[in-house]
């Protein structure tokens, strides 16, 4: 019995030893060119040692090849995700030995070039596999007792990964072995390693492929970079043990979809680069002495002018579910309210005449319960409170709201305008989206009257016919007053124009603290913008029956001495 049970396992790991070939040569052949490949065989060999005559990297060599950052452990996490990457996809034999075959295999992986050998959408669950530390299940004997303790299991914790342990290992000899053996493991990733981690990601986000980690080194010790992965981590539903499949891939495909596709895989891109074979980089030869892959050059901000509320860390943040294409070096600012001034006036000059898609940000200060005399000129025009706000893990009482508009504002007083590609977001303390979807079109409305909002019909505060005395909520809206001092987010169901997907119900009352609208778009969008302006400015004045000049930077001294434009005035800036 005892042969019979080794010759099968030996069967099992010659199998497992000769798929692991074949898929390394098909990631090979299919997922990197010729060129590529000379560059990655020629960094693996001269960084290689050896030993009983297999070339592998030690996790010093990973480590400074990457030029990863002595901080937080993440050497250690980006050294385990690769070992067990290589050993894809018996995950259970890992961590593998980093020779090339197990390199090539995790390159293609997190670089997500495997996709053109494998064919199901299953980036996300070898990434788990990854990143998770594998604790064998109790065993259970035949009156359905832990063995360990005596105490009776109430089912299995781990029926979120049943899809981890079948669906590529059926056609394979020996599959049936492999895969029991898998569900023998309960499969977690530990919350500190998932905080180092999403550290590390929100600092790299815009990494391209030619640029040297180490351009990077101050923004691991950012300590607002920490407070935005705390907002990332509250995402993720937890159990004692630390963070299950199941919560792991609904939070980011839901709200982080962008997760692993920026800045990781442009790291792993290194291994394609090698100084000898590619000609952005100079002729010397690579040694153990010489691990950097890239030249040094310093990266571009990706904020030219950071605010109160738009920093490299939440753009970061905001690039996990908008496309880094309209954010990184792509943002400016139009509308500033600590500089401008929270009128609605300076709200409409500085935005209306933008013609791309806008960022919202506010930020605010919950209202206390029970509510100041001053915060009753809002709670007073609210409903009862019917759903509480939300957790406060941070004790203060800040939050920060924001929407992403894809078409060009305009002064609506009776329809809501926007599209289906608007989106509502909380960025703090923890992140939400909800996402248009729903029947109804009242996506933004913003006029002098009745303020600014999403997902809300228009107030019609004007009307003396009104029928309410209070606030239009939607079921998922953000509601700013029209003189941007109160705001009011709802999330209560999927009725209106967006999506609650099963989120948490809140309503959260706030004072506004900070108001910001940033521009997505480059000099094309600007210029049109100061054209548009410039145009105003002169309109204005030939109402007024003055005449102008072709002098528009005169006119426009003699109109800002006139009190007609600029100081936050209605006839808006050219800066």
């Amino acid at each position: 019995m005892g042969q019979s049970e080794s010759s099968v396992t030996q069967h099992t790991l010659s199998a497992g030893e000769e798929l692991s070939k074949q898929l390394a040569e098909q990631f090979a052949a299919k997922c990197f060119s010729h060129i590529e490949m000379v560059s990655f065989k020629d960094n693996f060999r001269a960084l290689a040692d050896t030993q009983d005559g297999v070339r592998y990297w030690k996790e010093e060599t990973l480590t400074q090849f990457l030029e990863l950052p002595d901080v937080a452990g993440i050497r250690s996490i980006i050294f385990q995700m690769t070992s067990n990457l290589g050993a894809f996809p018996f995950e259970s034999k890992g961590p593998a030995i980093l020779n090339l075959e197990a390199l090539v295999k995790a390159v293609a992986l997190v670089t997500g070039r495997s996709a053109k050998v494998l064919k199901q959408d299953d980036h996300l669950r070898i990434l788990f596999r990854s990143l998770a530390v594998r604790e064998k299940k109790p065993t259970i004997d035949s009156n359905g007792n832990n063995a360990l303790d005596g105490v009776a299991e109430q089912g299995s914790e781990d029926e979120d990964e049943e899809d981890l342990v079948l669906d590529e290992l059926k056609a394979l000899d020996g599959a049936d072995d492999l895969a029991k053996e898998r569900s023998s493991y309960s499969l977690h990733i530990p919350i500190d390693h998932l905080r180092h981690l999403l550290q590390f990601l929100l600092a790299i986000p815009s990494l391209q492929q030619t640029e040297s980690l180490s351009l990077y080194a101050d923004k691991f010790s950012d300590p607002s970079i920490a407070t935005t992965a705390e907002c990332l981590l509250r995402c993720f539903p937890t159990v004692e043990s630390g963070i299950k499949y199941r919560s792991f891939k609904t939070t980011i495909r839901k709200l982080m979809p962008h997760l692993f596709s920026q800045g990781l895989p442009q790291l792993f891109l290194h291994f394609l680069y090698s100084e000898n074979f590619t000609a952005v980089r100079s002729p010397t030869a690579l040694s153990p002495s010489s691990l950097s892959p890239i030249p040094i050059e310093e990266p571009q901000p990706i904020i030219l002018k950071p605010s109160e509320l738009m920093t490299p860390a939440l753009l970061s943040q905001l690039s996990l579910f908008i496309s880094s294409d309209r954010l990184f070096r792509r943002v400016r600012p139009l509308y500033l309210g600590s500089s401008d001034g929270f009128s609605m006036g300076a709200f409409e000059t500085k935005v209306v005449n933008w013609r791309a898609p806008t960022i919202l940000l506010v930020s605010g200060q919950r209202i206390s319960e029970p509510p100041s005399n001053r915060e009753r000129s809002l709670t007073e025009r609210l409903p009862l409170r019917r759903h509480p706000a939300g957790s406060d893990p941070e004790g203060d009482g800040k939050v920060v709201f924001g929407a992403f508009i894809q078409s060009p504002w305009k002064i609506s007083h009776k329809e809501c305008f926007g599209d289906s590609q608007t989106i509502l977001f909380q960025l703090s303390p923890v992140m939400r989206i909800w996402k248009a979807g729903g029947g109804s079109r009242e996506f933004v409305y913003f006029n002098r009257d009745d303020g600014v909002g999403f997902g809300a019909p228009v107030q019609d505060w004007k009307n003396t016919r009104r029928q309410s005395p209070y606030f239009h909520t939607g079921a998922v809206s953000l509601v700013l007053d029209n003189g941007l001092e109160w705001g009011v987010m709802t999330a209560t169901g999927d009725e209106g124009a967006f999506r609650m997907d099963g989120g948490e119900k809140i309503q959260e009352r706030f004072e506004v603290l900070e108001l910001e609208v940033w521009g997505c778009g480059g000099e094309k969008e600007a210029e049109e913008q100061l054209k548009v302006w410039q145009w105003e400015e002169r309109e204005a004045l030939l109402r007024r029956q003055i005449n102008l000049g072709k002098d528009i930077e005169a006119d426009r001294a003699l109109l800002e001495m006139a009190g007609l434009v600029g100081q936050n005035q209605s006839g808006g800036s050219m800066n």
